[in-house]
This record gives C-alpha cells, structure tokens and sequence, in this order.
C-alpha cells in the first residue's frame, strides 16, 4: 500500500513537474518570439548609435539561447507529438542551426574562427535576425492558430486577423527609418490598409514619402494580404505542429472555402508554391524588360522587378514610381504592361482555378503516359475534371478581357491612345481592361480618360475578379449566376443550369444578398462622404468608394484630398471590400435555427 501510494505521489509530483516546465519552455519561447520581433523593429526602424549597437548584438544572443533552451525543453517534453509534425525534418534542421549559430556566437566562437573561418558567415547579423524571424514566425503561428479552437466564428476571425495586421502594419510604416520626411498615423494607416487589403488607393506619393525599407514593410503587407493572414498562419501552425483538434480544422477549412477536412496542409501549400512560382516567373521578366532603364544600376532594377510582381500578382496595384506605369521611365514599356498584366491575371483568376488546371493537367499527363506504355486504354468518356466555378470565371474573364480591352481602345484611340504606336495602344488597351478588375496600375491620368471610358471602368471595377482570388468587387460567379437567374424569371424557367449542372438555390440566395449588401454599402458610403468632402461631384465620390469596395485602387485624383472623415470612410470601405461584404456581415449576425414548420405562402407585387 505504502508502495502504490508512493508511486501515485511520484506520479503526480511529476506530471506537475511536467506541466510546470512546459508552461517555462512555452513562456520561453513565446518571450523569445515576442523580443526578437521587437528587436527587429527597432534595428530597422531606428537610427542608433555604436552603444545602442552594442546592446543589440547582446541581445540576439541572449534571444538565440532562449530559444534553443525552449525548443531543447520542447523537445524533450513533447517528443512523441513533435514527431508526428508534417516538416519534421526541417523543424529539427532549423533547431541544429540554431545550435551551429549559437555555437559559433557564444560557445566555440574562437575555434570556429581559427579552424572554420568560412562559418563566421553564418553568424552575421543579417544571418542572425532572419533565424529570428523564422523561429519567431514558427512559434508564434503555433500560439495563433490555437486561437481556432476557440468558438470565435470563421468569418469573424478572419476579419479580426487583418484589422491585426493592419494595425502592425500602420505601426510600422510610421517607423522613423520607413519614410523621409514622417507621416501621419491615418495616412499610415490608410497606406496600410490599402496595401493588406491589395487596393492601392493611397493618401500620399509612395514613390517619394517610403523609403527602401518601407517599400519593403509595403510589399509584405501587400503580399499577406493578398494570399490571407489565415493562410501563413495556418502553413507555418500545420508545418509545425504535432496534432491540431478536429474544430480548428473546421474553422481552417471554412476559411479556405474548401469541401475537405483532409488535405488542408496540402491545400495550403499549393497556395504558397503556385503564388511565389508565379511571382518569381512574373519578377524575372519584368527585370529582364526593365534592365537598363532605371535609375541606380541593378539592384534598383531587381527590386523593381519583386516588388511589381508582387503588387501585380497580389492586385494591390501600389507603384514604387510616381507616375505608376504611365511614368516617363516605363510608359512606353510595352512589354513591361503585358507581364503585368498577365500577372493581374492570374492573380484575379483565383487560386481554386489555378488548381484545378494544374489538377488537369497532372491528369493529362500521367494518362498520356499510361496509355503510351499500354497500361491503359483511350477515353470513352472524358472525366469531368473542370467544375463549374472554373468554367464561368475562366469563360467570364475571357469574355470581359476582350469586350474591355476593345471598349477601352475604341473609346481612347483618339484620345489617351492617340500618338502611340499600334503595339502600344493595344497594350493600354489591354492593360486598361484588366486594372480596373480589381489592380488599380494607371496607364494614364484617370482626369483625363474620357467619359465612356471612365464608365467602362466603373462597370468593371463593380464586377470585380473571381471568389478565392487576390481581387475583389462581386465577383464573375455572383455576376453570372445573377445575370442567369433574371433571364429564367423573364423566360419563366425555375431551375438556374449550367453545362448540365443545376446551380443551388443556396447559391443564388448568396449571389443576391452579395449584391444586395454591396450596393448598400456605396449608397451609404458616397452618402457619408458627400457630407464630409464638400463641393466634391457625386460621380467621383462614386468612383471612389466603388474602387475602394472593390478594391482596385484607381481613383480621379481624389484620394489625397479627402478629410480625415472621409480617409476613415475610405479605410473601413477597403477592409470590407476585402474581407467580402457578405462574409463582414454574417460575422455579425447570429446563426439562425432553422425551424421544421413553414408558414402559408403569399405573393408581394413586384
């Protein structure tokens, strides 16, 4: 008895042990993550002097030890979780970094030097402070995503994530090292929220207010934005994590908009690769179109080059030259325009239809393949690998491409198009149908396009791109499956049907409450702003909370006029253009019971 009582109270005292040194390592390394943030912001925000400089080398020391005594204690404590991690190997990789770095900094710092003087580049402070921010990324997605197993709903988290980032973002940018002169908190934020909401309406010239290191800060909130806060997050949390619960996958999974619990980690990750495959293949040829030509030799040029494949990619549409892309530096870059647009493109395109052909394409090819080497037979009936979605935004996109690219160059040839050569007018042309579908690059002063034009613009800005994309506005699908259901109601035909499937009535409700919201939305917008901005016309106020609804980022030259009311008007119309004005709302509604009873019916004069 005395035995057994023994071992239980050994038991206990060491699952309190336990408990008590996980809660030290996860303390550890979340003071870890927290500092090393600081102390990154600091270094690059800040001018300082050699003693302050002094104190930051110090300091990443003591953080690389915090670490590596954290995630040693991690380890240790959570072995047989962390082994079920997706990227275990790589996790374990960056913790023997970790030990190399700490190594050649504090413990074999002379031997390294003498014996492996080709190490010391590892311990350099740039070397450094990305470790940092890795291992801060890391463990501080682990720390957020647990968030999603809370009972916060999905749309409601997904909105709080980018009023977070926004906020980071707005602090950041005012840094003293991110502008050349300073800049107003709602002008950061302003700059901020455009850029994580991917609209590109600005308040100030980027190209003279941001320095190189707030261009940096830019294109990162722009390149978050664009694929989703949730999405990093969720990466990095799935990457390197033993075990989540089964209703942060839930959450996970409506926020991805996908039909499967299984298969988020690789959902994700397609994600990831498509984007920064396209952005590489998009900085590449934008670099090989613009060498030469800018100002400050090569690296200007490569950073051009990144941050444009970015922004276009991302349908943010922010510019590091004043003049966007009519700038005397690039405006008769013809080739340049297409790259970029052929960026908006597949940015606006979405990712479920990348995909989806990617999907068909593996298809294509390992049939091909099977049926060269006779393992299998030719197709007697071709599988349906391409849905629905995918054919009314890729048909849809084809469709406004061509009508806009033509509309615009009719409306323009004699005007903004006159004097160019023919080349360069179906370049503006072209870009100029794609922009106003949610990039917001400017080919041309908007003041001085023609009215026509100015409308063709407005009707596109209002379409938008595709649902899961880096754009915005009502989106082709909304648009088409509320264009189809109004032809059946004059025809008299119940059923919505496309290439023999029938469109839900679940779908079609969505489609118009969207449109039903959104136009709420710019009527009470253009309202509150014809309060606040005096003497302005209705048509540009118009312009402008449709661009910012929609985010596009196009304006009439309107943007840095606005009152502080209105650049707040403008703020909160952007951060619900991209979070979806439907999916802002229902994160404030509560979630109706349906009731097993229904009432007499009755028709209402239309």
């Amino acid at each position: 008895m005395d035995i057994r009582h023994l071992q239980f109270s050994f038991r206990m005292y060491w699952a309190n042990t336990k408990s008590l040194l996980n809660m030290i390592a996860e303390g550890t390394i979340l003071v870890a993550s927290l500092a090393s943030l600081f102390i990154l912001v600091y270094q690059f925000g800040f001018k300082h002097s050699t003693h302050v400089t002094h104190i930051l080398e110090t300091s990443r020391i003591y953080l690389l030890l915090a670490f590596f005594i954290g995630i040693s204690l991690r380890y240790l404590l959570k072995f047989k979780e962390i082994i079920q991690e997706k990227m275990l190997y790589l996790d374990i990789g960056i913790y023997f970094f970790l030990f190399a770095v700490l190594s050649g900094k504090v413990f074999f710092k002379e031997a390294i030097h003498q014996s492996l003087p080709y190490l010391g580049f590892f311990t350099e402070p740039l070397f450094v402070y990305i470790l940092l921010l890795l291992l801060s990324a890391i463990h501080l997605s682990r720390q957020t995503f647990t968030l999603l197993q809370s009972h916060i709903k999905p749309s409601l988290l997904f909105l709080l994530s980018f009023v977070f980032v926004i906020l980071v973002g707005s602090g950041l940018l005012m840094l003293p090292n991110a502008t050349v002169h300073g800049i107003d908190f709602v002008d950061a934020l302003f700059i901020s929220t455009s850029s994580v909401c991917v609209t590109g309406l600005t308040t100030v010239d980027v190209a003279t207010t941001f320095t190189h290191t707030g261009y940096i800060i830019i294109m990162f909130l722009i390149q978050i934005g664009g694929i989703g806060v949730m999405t990093f997050t969720s990466f990095f949390a799935l990457s390197f994590m033993g075990r989540s619960s089964f209703n942060s996958k839930l959450v996970l999974k409506d926020l991805l908009n996908e039909d499967r619990v299984n298969g988020l980690f690789r959902v994700i990750l397609n994600i990831l690769s498509v984007t920064l495959f396209i952005e590489g293949i998009g900085a590449y040829l934008i670099y090989l179109e613009i060498k030469g030509g800018l100002p400050g030799g090569t690296r200007e040029e490569l950073f051009y080059a990144i941050f444009h494949a970015v922004s276009a990619f991302c349908n943010a549409g922010i510019s590091t030259l004043s003049g966007s892309m009519y700038d005397p530096l690039v405006a008769h870059r013809y080739v340049l325009h297409i790259w970029i647009t052929l960026l908006i493109v597949f940015g606006g395109l979405g990712f479920p239809i990348v995909l989806n052909y990617l999907k068909l394409l593996r298809h294509l090819l390992v049939n091909t393949f099977k049926i060269v080497i006779r393992q299998q037979k030719h197709y007697i009936h071709t599988p349906r690998i391409i849905n629905i979605n995918t054919y009314i935004v890729v048909i849809g996109t084809l469709i406004l491409l061509a009508g806009g690219t033509f509309f615009y160059y009719l409306l323009e040839m004699d005007h903004t198009l006159a004097g160019l050569p023919f080349k360069g007018q179906l370049a503006h042309a072209f870009l100029g149908a794609a922009t106003p579908r949610t990039a917001g690059f400017c080919i041309a002063d908007m003041e001085a396009l023609s009215t026509g034009t100015l409308i063709l613009t407005l009707i596109l800005m209002i379409i938008g791109a595709a649902p899961m994309s880096t754009g915005g506005g009502l989106k082709i699908t909304t648009v088409c499956v509320a264009l189809l259901t109004a032809h059946n109601v004059a025809r008299g035909k119940e059923n919505v049907e496309i290439r023999k499937r029938e469109i839900s009535p679940e779908t079609i409700r969505r489609a118009f409450a969207t449109i039903v919201f959104y136009f709420c939305w710019l009527g009470l917008a253009v309202w509150v702003l014809s309060v606040t901005e005096k003497g302005i016309s209705v048509f540009t106020l118009i312009f402008e909370v449709v661009s910012a609804l929609s985010t596009v980022g196009l304006s009439l030259n309107f943007s840095p006029l606005l009152s502080v009311p209105g650049k707040l008007v403008i703020i909160f119309t952007m951060l619900v253009g991209r979070i979806g004005i439907l999916a802002f709302f229902i994160s404030f509604y509560k979630a109706y019971k349906k009731k097993h009873y229904t009432y007499p019916q009755e028709n209402i004069l239309m």
